[in-house]
């Protein structure tokens, strides 16, 4: 979360400079969005200690902006909220402390909340009539929060893991225009990757909490393409897709368990992957 404050009042201060520079010419659009998304999620420590969230299904929905300042200058600021309704964790021997009694491999039912906040600068080189190429710089924060459903049946009674991802990026953006109302959007991006994750998890015959914490640095990529129909003059209906992967390489995890004990170890390697469909409506003022 500082990654993204820090962005977010850098921003606050360059967004005016760019203001400025395009007094004559200023051309929003705002775009409320909603559809399908889908994550997948894995961890694995140096000790061969695995948990995995698969197939975590929902509804993504926000709104997105684009200001176009004298045609040339681009602000992007976009909201993104998901909520999974549905999806599976599995665990190897992660959960459980060595001599706990308690299962060292679990499966259950889970659902999740996500949001994701994005700010992005560009600059339009038109290098043709019908294109626009549209270098961009800029910053996202994903935050995830993950639980188990209740199932009495269940070895865990509760777990919860909050996942959180600082992302500053580079990119490339384009859109083409096919004729006065069809058009089509592209773009791609490199992007750091900073990491932290935390959780708790109860095991039925033990009330006490056991607790994880990690960090750990890795880089992603990012990539988006969409159509666009115009109705008319400034309303545009549209549909997209964009999938994003994330990989830690190296980082650290530490468990305190509720018998007392607490494991550190290397986290070897993070992969998230987060694919999504929408349909929006884009309004232009």
């Amino acid at each position: 979360m500082p990654y993204f404050l820090s962005f977010l009042l850098f921003s606050l201060f360059l967004t005016p400079a760019f203001l400025q520079a395009a007094k004559k010419k200023v051309e929003v659009d705002a775009t409320p969005f909603v559809g399908y998304r889908q994550d997948n999620l894995e961890w694995k420590t140096s000790t061969g200690n695995t948990e995995k969230w698969k197939n975590l299904q929902g509804i993504e929905y926000g709104i997105k902006s684009q200001t176009t300042l004298k045609d040339r200058y681009k602000i992007y600021l976009d909201f993104y909220f998901a909520n999974f309704l549905s999806g599976t964790m599995t665990d190897l021997n992660y959960l459980a402390a060595s001599g706990s009694g308690n299962p060292s491999k679990n499966s259950i039912n889970g659902k999740g909340f996500a949001f994701r906040p994005n700010i992005a600068f560009g600059f339009n080189m038109k290098p043709l009539k019908c294109l626009d190429l549209i270098p961009v710089i800029g910053y996202a924060y994903d935050y995830l929060n993950l639980t188990k459903n209740k199932n009495a049946t269940s070895a865990l009674s509760s777990l919860s893991n909050t996942l959180q991802w600082n992302s500053p990026y580079i990119g490339i953006n384009s859109k083409t225009r096919f004729n006065k109302r069809l058009s089509m959007t592209a773009g791609a991006a490199f992007n750091l990757a900073f990491y932290q994750g935390s959780g708790h998890w109860r095991f039925q015959n033990n009330g006490t909490k056991n607790t994880m914490s990690q960090g750990g640095n890795g880089i992603g990529l990012m990539g988006q393409v969409g159509l666009n129909y115009l109705l008319v003059k400034s309303v545009a209906v549209g549909a997209e897709a964009d999938i994003r992967w994330d990989r830690v390489n190296q980082g650290h995890d530490r468990r305190h368990f509720a018998n007392g004990t607490t494991a550190k170890s290397k986290l070897n390697n993070v992969n998230w992957t987060t694919f999504a469909t929408r349909l929006t409506l884009t309004k232009t003022f």
